[in-house]
């Protein structure tokens, strides 16, 4: 059964009207998520959605704050993503720490941030500076990065980057950071593995918000178009196949703000997002593939979330989950 109550129905609400008055989901993914966006995320309280009061945060709970992921990635991902980087992965990182102050800007929106979570390998060189590149960053006009190379450490800027082009989230610039900067040890050990593990029921919110806006497009396509004269929602396969994935959603969201297990919530939505959008681009026969029509982002978007945070590594950490201790896999 849901947790929801009357307090997360408003901010449902709430999230989406300021979405539908101030986000042009076509120009997000033209121009970017810009610095007037970012003043008004701050503003309402969104960019520090999970951060501390003392800090300016919004201090919410976790179903609130899926909520927030939800309905945002209904709109542009790219916000979602976001607004995910700063509170399910910076916070964390800097928590406890004499760097945690800088939480205060990053929740006013005046310290953009970024956490480098797609690499595995580094080649850097530690002296007075760090000096190196990091590839694959997204997010790459941030003043501030945290780095997980063996240990968790956090670079200031500024940085020369070389921007990239990036099949999804395309509202946040994407590329590489050159790397001759000061830099601190936050953790002698590095924090990533247990923060993105602690992240699970936060992606499957942002995968729900995409099933969601794909669904939504695919249904309201099918209302309007016509095939040899007939709507394509008088078209059997096709709506029966909606149908099925609208229902896969609602499990979705009925299991995530059930407060069940993690890890089986993060497998159902890595295991739904791809299929689902898919379909939702088919619906729409070649205009799918049209940014007019808002729908291929969702795929893009998918394709990417799935791709870097679900492989061998989290099906490792379901496995030892299932069998209740670590296995040694051959």
């Amino acid at each position: 059964m849901s947790n929801l109550n009357e307090e997360n129905n408003i901010l449902r609400d709430t999230v989406r009207e300021f979405c539908e008055k101030n986000l042009d989901e076509k120009k997000i993914e033209e121009e970017k998520i810009d610095n007037n966006i970012n003043s008004l995320l701050a503003s309402q309280g969104f960019m520090g959605a999970k951060i501390s009061s003392k800090y300016g945060g919004s201090e919410l709970d976790d179903i609130s704050y899926h909520i927030i992921l939800e309905e945002f990635s209904k709109y542009s991902p790219s916000i979602a993503m976001k607004i995910f980087m700063i509170n399910s992965l910076y916070l964390p990182s800097v928590i406890n720490t004499e760097y945690e102050s800088y939480l205060q800007d990053v929740s006013s929106g005046k310290m953009n941030v970024s956490v480098d979570f797609m690499n595995n390998k580094y080649k850097l060189e530690y002296g007075n500076n760090i000096n190196g590149t990091v590839e694959n960053i997204l997010n790459t006009d941030s003043e501030n990065i945290v780095l997980f190379d063996g240990k968790t450490t956090i670079v200031n800027g500024p940085f020369k980057t070389r921007e990239k082009d990036f099949m999804g989230f395309k509202g946040l610039k994407f590329g590489s950071i050159e790397l001759n900067n000061k830099y601190n040890v936050i953790d002698k050990n590095s924090r990533k593995e247990k923060i993105m593990e602690d992240s699970y029921n936060d992606l499957s919110a942002i995968a729900l918000g995409i099933i969601s806006g794909a669904v939504d497009k695919a249904m309201d396509y099918s209302r309007v178009r016509t095939v040899f004269g007939a709507y394509l929602k008088n078209y059997e396969p096709l709506v029966f196949r909606l149908s099925e994935m609208y229902s896969k959603e609602n499990i979705l969201r009925s299991i995530l703000y059930s407060n069940l297990d993690k890890y089986y919530t993060f497998n159902f939505a890595m295991n739904s997002i791809v299929e689902i959008a898919r379909f939702s681009v088919n619906t729409h026969g070649g205009y799918g593939y049209f940014k007019d029509f808002g729908v291929e982002k969702f795929y893009r978007d998918a394709i990417i979330l799935k791709s870097v945070f679900y492989g061998n590594s989290e099906l490792k950490q379901l496995s030892n989950h299932v069998y209740s201790e670590k296995l040694t896999f051959i």
